[in-house]
């Protein structure tokens, strides 16, 4: 597909041609996985990068940079697009998909006649191509190069060689976009390569959220020397655009995804984990030396790029969130430059798969000048992973074997092996441990974010004030989990290994008391057995405990056959816990029969439906006691709980009664002769291909004599 990107802007050269003088190349080139001070031009002792240091000489280095998010994917989709990652459904979670509705810049500027490329890690990781996607979002590969490391788990691509051959197809007077995206730092290291390098122990800059231990000086030596890997590429590439003749006219943007993989760093919005080194060069373009102090997100990359370039972004509903940095680069002021830059956000979801059906720690921050303010909208969930998973035989697995949030590694293990240390211990839990739902760090007295200021005394105004701001921009740019709790994050696909954990102990409560009121499961959250799908039946899966419905042509329905009353009910109550998105449509039957295809003969439904263009609303008993408006919106969990007695229909949304019906005994329905109360087994309907409705609980209580195998 590469080829088909060069054909295309090869017709639009004309008017490449009239405007490449003005039109600056673009270069990103961002590492994976580095923390901010780990660079020698921020004074680090143990890393040398040459380059970058080149970069920022040359340009302006930020003190304040901040990635979008504490783990590689959703921060570079939220690069990528220029929003913030709650602002991207899927893209914004780790390994999913990436919807193709959102354009990134290097498609948008391929568009506008930039010959586009990458090589190395674009964005991922995650599934681009399920979504229409026929190249990485970050552009066309130029992978073909490879060399020797120097170390195993160094990446065996020629990132530098590469960018000679994309420089090489690149034709005459265009001007391009080029993404250099290092595999390293990323984890797995070769222990012990730092020391075999030729690095020393003692230089080592150990974060006090470590121990300082010679096991963990040693992991971070290995971090350094993949982190100078990175370094050489890029100064291998500088070195070929000034050959070219392309450096001058060139914005070159040096970062990193995310913080360093070591525990209390990486996938947590701590410091470590989004605070990242950042230089911007851009030849006589700007005043070079400086330094700036102003907070920097990665939306305001995005939007600097298409400022710089004069390339207008994509047209959508709303305005990108970022703010360009060219005032800043054009300034020749140094400290903080824009004082309109009060904040900085970052944020996650999913990182690994790390908790119960797939669950997220669901986390937002706000960087100030002087605070960091952080909100774990899940507090009852394990920050780096619940403590235990299940073996492959569905057995408890060994204690501290699911922190799956921290990147495997010799300083996650020396935590482990040594938690009974008194000394170790504390750092074991700063970084496993849960934490509390709000989290204030003063920034100038405690950079490794260890005194946690909020609920302290003659803090409360302050407090008060951080938070009043970031609840007002987390509304302002509509964040699910400010607005309606964030359920719809919890349905997102993982196309990476999925992991077993048990239930929380509040979860085996919930199940307990139930099943004491007498309701039994129809459905067991990991797969579909005891139910059977019509045609096409591949309208139904298992999506992180929940059934997805969501017809893949004509309409499909899910019956339930199972065990549970021989799958054949009179009176009953059932329950359901179901979610819409918007504009979708579904329902669920009674006293229905399978049948292999279109809408079911027999039975009555009962109306899902928030926004879908259909009349009929949720609760609504379809076309013999309809609803017309709902108090339920899209994109949260809320229950139906249908009573079945005799002939006496009930319908209640949310413990609220929207349908009493009593069916008179002559009733025929007008098109389904055997849409009748009567009894038979339960349905769930996938409406069409644009109807996304998911299924949490199904709980089931039979009301009449017949016993049941649970009884």
């Amino acid at each position: 597909m590469r080829w088909l990107f060069v054909v295309t802007f090869l017709f639009q050269m004309p008017f490449v041609s009239a405007y490449a003088e003005k039109r600056p190349n673009i270069l990103i080139a961002i590492s994976d996985d580095q923390s901010w001070p780990h660079t020698s031009a921020y004074g680090s002792k143990f890393v040398k990068t040459p380059a970058f240091d080149r970069v920022a000489k040359e340009g302006v280095l930020f003190n304040n940079a901040y990635a979008a998010s504490p783990g590689c994917s959703p921060s570079r989709a939220a690069l990528l697009t220029g929003k913030h990652h709650w602002q991207i459904e899927h893209a914004g979670t780790h390994a999913s998909l990436f919807p193709r509705k959102y354009q990134t810049f290097p498609e948008v500027l391929g568009e506008n006649g930039y010959f586009v490329g990458l090589t190395g890690k674009g964005w991922g990781p995650g599934d681009f191509e399920t979504a229409g996607w026929k190249q990485n979002p970050a552009g066309p590969s130029f992978d073909q190069k490879k060399t020797k490391p120097p170390f195993k788990k160094i990446s065996g691509k020629d990132y530098a060689a590469n960018f000679a051959e994309f420089l090489s197809e690149k034709p005459e007077d265009q001007p391009f976009c080029f993404w250099y995206g290092a595999h390293e730092p990323h984890r797995a290291f070769q222990q012990g390569s730092g020391l075999k390098a030729g690095k020393k122990l003692e230089d080592v800059e150990v974060p006090a959220f470590l121990p300082d231990r010679p096991e963990i000086r040693s992991d971070l030596l290995d971090y350094a020397v993949e982190i100078e890997w990175f370094d050489q590429h890029l100064g291998k590439i500088l070195d070929q655009l000034e050959e070219a003749g392309e450096l001058e006219n060139t914005l070159v943007i040096v970062t990193s995804d995310n913080g360093m993989a070591f525990p209390r760093a990486k996938a947590n919005c701590y410091e470590y984990g989004v605070h990242v080194p950042l230089a911007i060069r851009w030849g006589s373009e700007i005043a070079a030396g400086r330094t700036s102090d102003d907070l920097v997100g990665f939306v305001d990359l995005t939007a600097t790029i298409y400022d710089a370039t004069e390339v207008a972004p994509p047209d959508e509903e709303s305005s990108l969130p970022g703010k360009s940095l060219v005032n800043i680069l054009k300034s020749e002021k140094e400290g903080t430059v824009d004082s309109t830059r009060t904040a900085v956000f970052s944020g996650r979801e999913r990182h690994s798969s790390s908790r119960y059906l797939n669950l997220a720690y669901p986390q937002r921050s706000m960087r100030t000048k002087q605070h960091l303010y952080i909100r774990n909208f899940r507090p009852d969930r394990w920050p780096a992973g619940s403590p235990r998973k299940l073996d492959e035989n569905g057995g408890l697995g060994p204690q501290d074997g699911g922190y799956h949030d921290i990147d495997a590694c010799p300083s996650l293990s020396y935590f482990i092996e040594n938690k009974t240390d008194p000394e170790i211990v504390k750092y074991f839990d700063w970084a496993t441990q849960k934490r509390p739902a709000v989290e204030i760090f003063d920034m100038e007295k405690d950079p490794a974010c260890l005194n946690n200021l909020a609920g302290t005394e003659g803090f409360a105004e302050t407090e008060k004030q951080l938070a009043q701001q970031f609840e007002d921009y987390l509304i302002k740019t509509k964040d699910p989990r400010i607005l309606d709790g964030g359920d719809v994050f919890e349905t997102y696909h993982r196309v990476s290994a999925i992991r077993q954990f048990p239930a929380p102990s509040h979860v085996e409560y919930y199940d307990t008391a139930m099943r004491k009121e007498g309701w039994i499961p129809l459905f067991n959250r990991r797969n579909l057995d005891g139910w059977k799908a019509s045609t096409p039946s591949d309208s139904f899966e298992v999506v992180n405990g929940m059934i997805k419905a969501q017809a893949t042509s004509d309409q499909s329905h899910l019956f339930y056959t199972g065990e549970v009353n021989d799958a054949d009910f009179q009176d009953f109550e059932l329950l359901v816990y179901v979610m819409t998105t918007p504009g979708s449509n579904s329902g669920i039957y009674f006293h229905t029969e399978y049948q292999e295809e279109g809408f079911p003969e027999v039975g009555h439904e009962v109306q899902v439906n928030s926004t879908h263009k259909n009349p009929n609303k949720t609760g609504s008993l379809f076309t013999v006691k309809d609803v017309t408006e709902t108090d339920v919106t899209d994109n949260v969990f809320y229950t139906e709980l249908i009573t079945v007695k005799g002939n006496r229909v009930t319908i209640k949304v949310n413990d609220k009664t929207v349908v009493t019906y009593t069916e008179p005994s002559n009733y025929k329905h007008p098109k389904f002769s055997g849409r009748k109360i009567d009894h038979g087994t339960f349905a769930l309907q996938a409406h069409d291909p644009d109807s996304t409705v998911y299924f949490r609980e199904i709980w089931v209580r039979p009301l009449d004599d017949k016993k049941t195998d649970d009884q």
